[in-house]
């Protein structure tokens, strides 16, 4: 196991000398790491966590040891939870989005190799022995506008093939598979996160993007679902294989609620696995969302639809659970929301002058997520770290400085800076830019405290 506790101790030693922010590659100092290893890219997801943060976290004698209990509390598609396992660590996840703990579930889960192959060959022969009508294909708002009626009929067939598993923990495995499968034959841009759907009418047909689009289209139009399907099923089950022969099988992952404002004692038909304790995690890492920079919910919602789990205004009551949401009624946001952050309330008062909504979506983002860190504080071990990956966001032309707001919250809670870093991020896939009122994320802070 690479140790980094050379590099721990030279950050904490130069943030207890100057407290200054420290600029670091986590490309440079985790060079070696195959970053697609087990089961990290069994699903698509969006402002996925850089695996090798929480690797260099966990890999160490200062933070954690085999055995210990690792929160991530805004987990997504579970990448800390995988690298807590892989770390011999038990991991524990929060989220409110039901794609996000379905991927998470499957991704940390055991699964023998022979019965996938088993339960993928029934699909397969049940796929081709399955005779549908229109009335039986699946339904939902807007779906001609994603899908042909021959790609509607033919992923309406393999879910039905699916559905005819009578072994939950598998199906869930096959699940994750189609969900993944729904982005990648619609009419929606793979390149962004939130579905819009390629129309070649917006774009000059001399252009090499228009050319890509096109090509895109094209593929679309022919593509066989069913070979696509059963690519996405090999790849993950030999992703699968790969995991299985890392993790020790001992070290179990949970889901333990969809709420990180209310988890700790707190036990009610929502809870996944009974209440957790107060002070019971010795590690926490975790990369909470941005204030309005990512659409959950409205990224997975031809995942959510075409498994079930959004009908019927379903989205908009899966979004009111996001902290950082975007969607609020007009009177939410005629007057200025207070944080009792003072930096943060002053700068929010320039915003409000320039656009109500942006300023209440940030200041209502900063207070949910007081909430939300006070119970993360009471969960973490006296002694016990946290790590929080955490970005910026320019809104109407200002900094609004996320990473220093959170740090207030945090050291009002009892918490201590140990160091802070920054890195750059390469991959834009997580930012939305919209023109004036928000812009693009391009630096992340890991902030390290200590209880």
């Amino acid at each position: 196991m690479v140790n980094f506790d050379a590099h721990i101790n030279r950050f904490i030693s130069n943030y207890s000398k100057r407290k200054q922010i420290q600029e670091v590659s986590f490309r440079e100092i985790v060079n070696d790491l195959k970053l697609e290893r087990a089961t990290h890219l069994i699903h698509s997801y969006p402002a996925k966590l850089l695996t090798l943060i929480p690797y260099f976290f966990l890999n160490n004698n200062i933070f954690s040891k085999k055995g210990d209990k690792i929160l991530d509390p805004f987990c997504g598609s579970g990448t800390v939870l995988l690298e807590a396992q892989i770390a011999s660590r038990y991991s524990f996840g929060i989220d409110s989005n039901p794609l996000a703990r379905l991927i998470t579930k499957v991704k940390t889960e055991t699964y023998k190799i022979r019965l996938l192959e088993e339960y993928k060959k029934k699909i397969l022969k049940n796929y081709k022995s399955i005779q549908i009508n229109e009335h039986d294909f699946v339904e939902f708002d807007n779906i001609d506008f994603w899908y042909s009626k021959r790609i509607k009929r033919e992923l309406t067939k393999i879910l039905f093939s699916i559905n005819q598993i009578n072994n939950d923990k598998y199906k869930n495995f096959f699940l994750v598979c189609f969900s993944n499968c729904v982005r990648k034959v619609s009419f929606a841009d793979p390149k962004i996160s939130v579905p819009v759907k390629l129309d070649l009418e917006r774009y000059d047909a001399r252009t090499k993007f228009y050319k890509k689009i096109e090509k895109r289209v094209n593929y679309v139009k022919k593509v066989r679902v069913i070979k696509k399907y059963e690519e996405i099923m090999n790849n993950n089950i030999d992703r699968m294989a790969e995991k299985n022969e890392i993790v020790n099988r001992n070290y179990k992952s949970f889901l333990i609620s969809d709420d990180v404002r209310n988890f700790v004692n707190h036990e009610s038909k929502k809870s996944m696995v009974g209440k957790i304790e107060k002070e019971s995690m010795n590690l926490i890492i975790t990369s909470p969302p941005y204030a309005g920079a990512q659409k959950y919910i409205r990224a997975s919602k031809l995942n959510l639809s075409w498994l079930g789990i959004a009908q019927n205004g379903t989205l908009k009551n899966l979004d009111q659970m996001t902290i950082g949401r975007e969607n609020y009624q007009t009177d939410a946001y005629k007057e200025l929301l207070e944080t009792n952050i003072e930096a943060a309330d002053r700068l929010l008062k320039k915003i409000h002058k320039l656009n109500p909504l942006r300023a209440h979506i940030a200041a209502n983002y900063l207070n949910e997520m007081r909430n939300a860190l006070n119970e993360i504080v009471n969960a973490l071990k006296t002694g016990g770290y946290l790590v929080l990956i955490i970005g910026n966001n320019n809104l109407c032309g200002y900094e609004f400085k996320t990473h220093n707001y959170l740090t207030y919250i945090l050291e009002d809670l009892g918490l201590k800076v140990i160091f802070k870093l920054v890195d750059d991020i390469k991959s834009y896939g997580l930012m939305t830019k919209r023109n004036k009122t928000a812009d693009i994320i391009n630096r992340e802070w890991v902030l390290v405290f200590e209880k």
